[in-house]
């Protein structure tokens, strides 16, 4: 039975270090950035808007049809009126929650909430 011997060279000791280097860069971007409050994400046919989940605000959103009426009151977001003929968008109602989004396809306008999710558990996780 022979016995070899693993040799550790310089350049590899770098490359590990620097592996570990941004692994941690990428949690710490990861846990520690996404505390911050919740932010709304509208976009536009051109442009796109952002505002903290707790502001106050009604946008008009232009679009291809015409203009979409977005409000933003007491951490939640709706769109109020939009010129698509199904108003599926109007009809989905208030989101409040991280990950929950409203889309108005004909008018090319999509609503999100990013940021932190709840620290409780969900029915999947559970």
């Amino acid at each position: 039975m022979t016995r070899s011997r693993v040799r550790i060279r310089a350049l590899d000791a770098l490359i590990f270090l620097l592996a570990l280097l941004l692994i941690g860069l990428v949690s710490v971007q990861t846990y520690v950035r996404g505390r911050g409050v919740p932010e709304i994400t509208i976009s536009g046919h051109r442009d796109q808007w952002v505002y903290p989940l707790d502001s106050e605000a009604t946008v008009s959103v232009p679009g291809p049809l015409g203009e979409t009426v977005v409000v933003i009151r007491d951490g939640s977001v709706r769109v109020l009126s939009s010129p698509c003929p199904e108003k599926i968008c109007v009809k989905s109602g208030w989101i409040s929650k991280p990950g929950q989004w409203i889309a108005c396809l004909p008018n090319r306008v999509f609503i999100a909430i990013r940021g932190r999710r709840s620290e409780q558990p969900d029915a999947i996780s559970q």
